[in-house]
């Protein structure tokens, strides 16, 4: 398994082809975990300016790889792979944590991820990466709650296949509409599903002025509807990609970009985190979505 690691150079000096031989004193750290989020923060060039980082090192190694990112410096992976934290942006840096190699650091958004936020904005946009601790905490009505709306969502594509059906028995086989396939997750897909709408609402009630229902199943239906809507935003191994594979722009919309040591050429190594889910919506259109959702559902 490959760990990334991260250097700054001792002088400051921007990562460049014509120096990249250079001998140089540097400060490294292991990149664990990075997200990068191009909507929200477009990358420049080699240069991308992640929305969430977790990274690691001995004590002296943190501290001063730490005051370099605050100064703005840039952490160097390979000539292609380059991150920046801006100091005018407003960062937040957890506090560390000690762990097996030491030193563990988290550097983030926090409009992005906090809990709670100081302002609310027009338009909202909102992470929500649980840590895979967090799977033991859904409780069975919140399983249950992921597993109904599952089952509803199939009922609606058993309809449209019958529809299908019917009207390809008048048609020639060339002509023949292709029918929509069931929508399959397993038991660990469905409990990703629950977190991920608790996690999300909770982050979404405290950013917006319209009234988030409680109801596990609500919150549940909500997520898929705004997966539906594309206000959602996917990792490319997220559990939720098989609730919008069937509509065909799905792949398309798999932009946030997870970063870190793998254990083969498409999975990633274990640090911790459960697949990122990115969303992106207005004030207005979130608070017209919530209540037809909320007509439909408490009817």
């Amino acid at each position: 398994m490959k760990y990334p690691v991260m250097t700054i150079a001792a002088d400051g000096a921007a990562p460049s082809k014509r120096n990249r031989y250079r001998k140089t004193h540097g400060f490294s750290c292991t990149l664990l975990r990075a997200v990068l989020w191009p909507a929200y923060k477009p990358p420049n060039k080699t240069i991308v300016r992640p929305v969430f980082m977790d990274f690691c090192g001995t004590e002296s190694e943190h501290r001063a790889f730490v005051a370099n990112l605050r100064c703005g410096r840039a952490a160097q992976v390979s000539d292609r792979e380059v991150y920046e934290f801006l100091k005018s942006e407003p960062y937040a840096y957890a506090p560390p944590q000690r762990c097996a190699a030491g030193v563990r650091q988290v550097v983030y958004y926090p409009e992005l991820f906090d809990l709670e936020v100081k302002a609310q904005r027009d338009e909202l946009w909102v992470c929500a990466m649980p840590p895979t601790k967090l799977l033991a905490t859904v409780s069975e009505e919140e399983f249950l709650t992921a597993r109904a709306a599952l089952r509803m969502a199939n009922a609606s594509i058993e309809a449209q296949r019958a529809a299908i059906m019917l009207e390809n028995t008048a048609r020639e086989s060339w002509r023949q509409q292709r029918l929509p396939d069931l929508i399959e997750m397993d038991d660990s897909a469905l409990r990703y599903w629950a977190l991920v709408a608790r996690e999300l609402c909770v982050r979404l009630d405290a950013r917006t002025r319209y009234p988030v229902p409680y109801a596990p199943e609500f919150r549940a239906l909500l997520v898929r509807e705004l997966l539906a809507k594309k206000h959602l935003t996917l990792s490319a191994d997220c559990p939720l990609s098989a609730l919008e594979e069937r509509s065909g722009w799905g792949r398309d919309n798999k932009q946030l970009d997870v970063r870190g040591p793998m254990v083969n050429y498409r999975t990633l190594a274990d640090v911790g985190y459960l697949p990122p889910v990115g969303l992106r919506i207005g004030q207005e259109e979130l608070g017209k979505l919530l209540a037809d959702l909320a007509r439909e559902y408490y009817k």
